[in-house]
């Protein structure tokens, strides 16, 4: 009797744990109020059990319409009406590089906006980052449940 009330207990365990949803992430690409500048917007919702999302890579058509462009600026802000993330740290690549120079560190914060430039290491500079292959957006430390937060990337010619 104990075996199959371990088995059932099991079986539940498993079911419960795929029916938590993995993170997810949203994409939309948007004009601006300049003609040569375009809002690229990661609207993110945390795992239910985790808070994480997966790593994103830009979609095809969105890469196709701002490869050439050059990234202006990155935010991360909490989306109004959602659940609050806690600080977060932001990468965005491109390839093996992190068009932040590792300067994404707490860029996600709980309650207010906050903008951010691409920077080069290796130049020790702040630059605007040209987009010549798919970028990749990345969010690690993220770990309040269900969090609502949008990345931004303001990308112009």
């Amino acid at each position: 009797m104990k075996k199959y009330i371990a088995i059932i207990i099991t079986v539940i365990m498993l079911m419960a744990s795929n029916l938590w949803a993995a993170g997810s992430v949203t994409q939309t690409l948007s004009d601006t109020a300049n003609p040569i500048m375009k809002s690229l917007k990661f609207a993110c919702t945390g795992d239910a059990a985790d808070g994480s999302i997966p790593n994103t890579n830009i979609s095809a058509d969105i890469m196709a319409a701002i490869e050439g462009f050059f990234v202006y600026t990155i935010s991360a802000y909490p989306t109004s009406g959602g659940t609050a993330p806690d600080a977060a740290d932001v990468t965005i690549l491109q390839g093996t590089f992190d068009i932040l120079g590792g300067k994404g560190v707490n860029l996600i914060h709980a309650t207010l906006r906050q903008d951010f430039y691409p920077y080069s290491l290796f130049m020790t500079s702040w630059r605007y980052w040209p987009i010549t292959s798919t970028l990749t957006l990345a969010v690690a430390n993220q770990a309040t449940h269900s969090a609502n937060y949008t990345i931004e990337l303001i990308v112009g010619r």
